[in-house]
């Protein structure tokens, strides 16, 4: 019996052992990267979204890319050429082949757009594409983009994940599915979808770049930070994505877990509908800013994961204007200012946030600290989607965040500002300056980039004396990654490519 027994416990420790080395070598194949929240779709002109930007951005590729200093690279596209103020030639490729066989052509880069900008497809993303009036192929390495007005801001949109280049037979084929079954140029190819469990994407062994280091790659998904740290402990996931600032305190030496944190493109910011009282009149909007001490929430909320905002965009943005400083904390200016205003016996309005973690925190310092001035605010949760429509119809003062993923202030002015996006486009503050317009609208014309930042480096002074937003704070990631994961690239834009990543 007692022989039995020692056999049993030998068979068990065997069994082990190999179990052991087929998870490490599992792990050596397979990179698996924890994500809070699920794609929407895998379809870029389905979704604006950055748990869709994961993975569509190792599956999908553009005409050109971003490079970590924020530079525009080639990709799909070997060249472009501005040939006059409205036209816009790239040079393909020719040794690119889809994930389903098909070389990549000019005729998909037309099919690409000409589904995007069109009105049926109703793509989030289209905004980006307001001026292009037509796709042209020369041949079929050579295709011209059209603009119905000079856009010097439309290669760096092209950026974007969500311009990302389809074959027109896989989405043909596909039909209404295809966002469940993308095939792109990308890194990696798409194997699996299990909604709100995990993404399964491999190797694309025929890339016409380097190819990735890790032949396997899962995108688990997992909402709950707590649950996420201890993935990340335990080995359960290899690159854990936008850790709340709480856990940053848990990396330390010997815990077998490293942190990444940098700057990104993303800012947090008090909005205002401004075509109503009390929020039209300019002095209450800059009381609202000096009312708020940004340290405090930087503080607070965030655990110090954050940096005090100087104005509508984050720093290194080819725009930014470097003379704008925080709004100073200043309580006896802010009543002041609400007392020129009309308001000195105070103002008791409704602020409506998201039901994400960080807006309660956010919200929980503001109310405290706008009291204090005589601002009395109730607060309001509201479910993400239907926040995001009711901040598009507009409500009297609400938070919310943008991020600049092209790195240029088009995208980050444009959208937020000009009177032509009132809503859903973006300007969900409603508010109109014509001398901000004008601005805007020259610098989507103006293809010198020395003069296009002066002219967003004055919009951006208009749109902080306007106290067009409560200016509140620039975030920074934190990435947790497991000791022995390397070659991960920070992106501002919180864009990632994941094929560089390897294991030590």
């Amino acid at each position: 019996m007692k022989t039995m027994k020692k056999l049993l416990v030998l068979l068990a420790l065997v069994l082990i052992s190999v179990g052991s080395l087929s998870t490490a070598s599992a792990a050596g194949d397979t990179l698996v990267v924890g994500n809070p929240t699920d794609a929407v779709s895998l379809d870029p002109h389905r979704t604006n979204d950055a748990a869709s930007a994961l993975p569509m951005f190792q599956i999908y590729d553009t005409l050109v890319k971003l490079s970590p200093e924020m530079t525009i690279e080639p990709s799909l596209a070997t060249e472009w050429t501005q040939i006059d103020d409205t036209t816009l030639e790239f040079k393909l490729r020719e040794d690119v082949q889809f994930h389903n066989g098909e070389p990549l052509t000019a005729s998909d880069v037309k099919f690409t757009f000409d589904r995007h900008i069109n009105p049926e497809t109703a793509a989030p993303a289209a905004f980006m594409l307001s001026t292009l009036s037509e796709v042209r192929v020369i041949d079929d390495y050579t295709v011209q983009f059209i603009t119905s007005e000079p856009c010097a801001a439309l290669l760096y949109n092209l950026t974007h994940v969500d311009m990302g280049i389809l074959n027109e037979k896989a989405v043909t084929e596909a039909g209404d599915d295809y966002g469940n079954h993308p095939v792109g140029t990308g890194a990696y190819k798409f194997v699996s979808w299990k909604k709100n469990q995990e993404i399964v994407l491999e190797r694309n062994e025929d890339y016409f770049g380097e190819a990735a280091r890790i032949p396997n790659l899962v995108i688990r998904i997992i909402p709950e930070g707590a649950t996420m740290i201890a993935e990340l402990q335990t080995g359960g996931v290899d690159i854990a994505l936008n850790l709340g600032s709480q856990y940053v305190p848990m990396f330390a030496p010997g815990t077998g877990m490293k942190l990444e944190q940098f700057n990104t493109f993303t800012n947090k910011y008090l909005a205002f509908d401004e075509r109503t009282a009390p929020f039209d009149d300019v002095r209450v909007r800059q009381a609202v800013n000096y009312a708020i001490n940004k340290d405090a929430i930087v503080k607070v909320a965030y655990s110090g994961s954050a940096e005090p905002l100087a104005g509508p965009l984050p720093k290194n943005i080819n725009g930014y204007n470097p003379d704008l400083t925080p709004y100073p904390y200043d309580v006896e200016k802010a009543k002041a200012l609400l007392a020129e205003a009309g308001y000195a016996d105070g103002i008791t309005t409704t602020l409506y946030i998201s039901d994400k973690e960080i807006d309660t925190k956010i919200a929980t310092v503001l109310q405290a600290q706008l009291k204090d001035v005589g601002i009395n605010v109730d607060i309001q949760v509201i479910e993400w989607g239907t926040y995001l429509q009711k901040t598009a119809e507009g409500l009297p003062m609400f938070l919310l965040g943008w991020t600049t993923v092209t790195a240029d202030a088009d995208n980050g002015l444009y959208a937020n500002f000009h009177s032509s996006a009132w809503g859903s486009q973006g300007n969900r503050c409603f508010y109109k300056n014509e001398r901000v317009d004008e601005l805007l609208d020259a610098g989507r014309a103006e293809f010198d980039q020395e003069a296009r930042a002066k002219l967003y480096q004055e919009a951006s002074q208009i749109i902080y004396d306007d106290a067009a937003w409560a200016f509140l704070t620039a975030e920074l990631y934190n990435l947790g990654m497991r000791d022995n994961v390397q070659g991960f690239v920070p992106m501002s834009t919180t864009f990632f490519d994941l094929s560089t990543v390897y294991f030590e």
